[in-house]
């Protein structure tokens, strides 16, 4: 059994402050009161039984979100921002539309791919948060590499693109009309800009042109004629209602594949019908003989209503088997786990004893709204895929990896992918000079390598029943603040965005 909803339990702290303060009304009445509230809060906590996960065919379309990062999308005649108000809207649309798969782009003079086509919307949600308009200096807007870009993102007939921009200042977007109409690409603007325009913050006021003139940016309606000659639509302001309309609308058969959705059976009633019953039971006389019974039987009840407080045998149990080098063993101890790092270490253990397809398939299932831990789980999903020489869905999970946090080795397993592509000559078997590094995630106390398998990839919370090390480097790393929200993209992104020029056959 698990909890769908644990953070309720935090509720059932108030109960002793309630019967503390209300000691003189009489115990009767209070105890079987506190007690219709205790399994009222543990049915909010919705416990379930997971049933056996099923496959979902499931189909959409590609679409790419290209948002405008020049210095003009800083103006505030769209509250608060240009920019922010593009993030808002961004956030709606990946979190409203579960059928379609979304690629991220960003542009000024230049474009780069910030996120490659994907489902995850928690990994797309971190993305927008992490994007940081004061690491971009850019001043200017090129249309035609975002459409370039774009139409190298997606192998479908025709991806549709959302482009947020303030309209750039072309005065003519003839060849980027045609271009789009010609390649298949339906687009959608999204005009976030006013025609009084506003002018633009900068550290001295407001910004000048070279004469000291004061710059004021408004929209540019010259661009709608993309939109138009492909076949796409022009949308005033930010309205995600609309955008998702239009995708809706413009929907075809792009992608086919399955997803895996695991199904539970719900148990909330039960807890439910016992907080009825002790409420009955407050205002009646066959509550005050009961209760002289059932109060010290309660005191066992509490001490196992925590979530996770079975979870530690098993966590003891896996850690004592891996440190051994039984990842076997280890495995099936985690496999008792249900949280997230329980899964997370199963799929450590599999990969440690060389049974990377199965660590890939634990490695899917891991659900968590921590972008350091969302970093691990794809950075050891690529190396797994590496081991299977499946290098394309290595560099597609080592890419989400680097959005979300950059580390060194994650970096230098990207560069040897496409060092193998491009020789044909890549052993992954080969472990005492192997090209890619995997100690990121090793975890603490471990003595010494072991020859099953690839090198550990394994960051657990083995070394305590806490947070576990995933926690710990979320703090001590200066580039992910929480108190920001912002898993902040890595200084060579941001290069890649303010120089004019990138790479045209590997942008990122």
């Amino acid at each position: 059994m698990s909890l769908l909803s644990p953070m309720w339990l935090y509720a059932l702290i108030l109960l002793p402050l309630y019967l503390w303060g209300a000691r003189c009304y009489g115990w009767h009445k209070q105890f079987w009161l506190t007690l219709s509230v205790f399994f009222l809060i543990l049915s909010l906590t919705r416990p379930v039984i997971p049933e056996k996960p099923i496959s979902v065919e499931e189909s959409g379309s590609d679409v790419i979100l290209a948002v405008d990062v020049s210095y003009s999308m800083r103006a505030t005649d769209v509250a608060p921002t240009r920019l922010d108000a593009a993030k808002q809207v961004l956030k709606q649309i990946v979190a409203r539309d579960r059928k379609d798969r979304f690629g991220v782009l960003a542009h000024t003079t230049s474009a780069i791919i910030l996120s490659p086509l994907t489902k995850d919307t928690e990994l797309l949600e971190h993305l927008f948060g992490s994007l940081d308009e004061s690491q971009i200096i850019t001043k200017g807007t090129e249309v035609m590499s975002a459409l370039e870009l774009a139409r190298k993102m997606s192998h479908a007939q025709h991806p549709l693109l959302v482009l947020f921009t303030d309209g750039g200042d072309q005065l003519s977007y003839e060849k980027e009309s045609a271009y789009a109409e010609e390649k298949g690409l339906r687009v959608c603007i999204v005009m976030l800009a006013t025609s009084g325009g506003s002018t633009l913050p900068s550290e001295n006021g407001s910004l000048k042109d070279e004469e000291g003139h004061i710059v004021v940016s408004s929209r540019n309606d010259a661009i709608n004629a993309v939109a138009e000659q492909s076949g796409g639509k022009v949308i005033d302001g930010a309205d995600a209602d609309a955008v998702i309309e239009w995708i809706e609308r413009e929907r075809s058969e792009d992608f086919a594949g399955e997803s895996t959705v695991t199904r539970y059976e719900e148990l909330f009633y039960f807890p439910l019908v016992l907080a009825l019953i002790a409420f009955v039971l407050a205002y009646t006389s066959v509550g005050e003989r009961v209760s002289k019974v059932l109060i010290p039987l309660l005191a066992l009840v509490g001490m196992s209503a925590h979530a996770g407080v079975l979870d530690y045998p098993y966590q003891t149990l896996g850690k004592y088997e891996y440190s051994h080098g039984n990842y076997e063993r280890s495995a099936q101890w985690y496999y008792h786990i249900d949280s997230p790092q329980g899964k997370f270490n199963r799929a450590a253990s599999l990969y440690k004893g060389g049974k990377y397809a199965e660590a890939l398939a634990v490695y899917r299932q891991v659900r968590s709204n921590d972008p350091i831990f969302k970093s691990k789980i794809f950075y050891n999903m690529g190396n797994a895929h590496i081991r299977l020489s499946e290098f394309e869905n290595a560099r597609q999970a080592l890419l989400k990896s680097l959005t979300l946090r950059y580390s060194r080795q994650a970096d230098q397993n990207l560069k040897a992918i496409a060092i193998a592509q491009e020789q044909k000559s890549l052993n992954v078997r080969k472990e005492k000079k192997d090209q890619f590094t995997s100690d990121e995630n090793k975890p603490t106390g471990e003595g010494k390598k072991t020859k099953e398998g690839g090198a550990s990839n394994m960051q657990s919370d083995i070394a305590s029943s806490g947070a576990g090390d995933a926690g710990k480097k979320a703090q001590a790393d200066p580039r992910f603040s929480t108190s920001q929200g912002k898993a902040a993209l890595s200084s060579k992104q941001y290069e890649l965005i303010n120089q004019r020029s990138v790479h045209e056959t590997k942008p990122w």
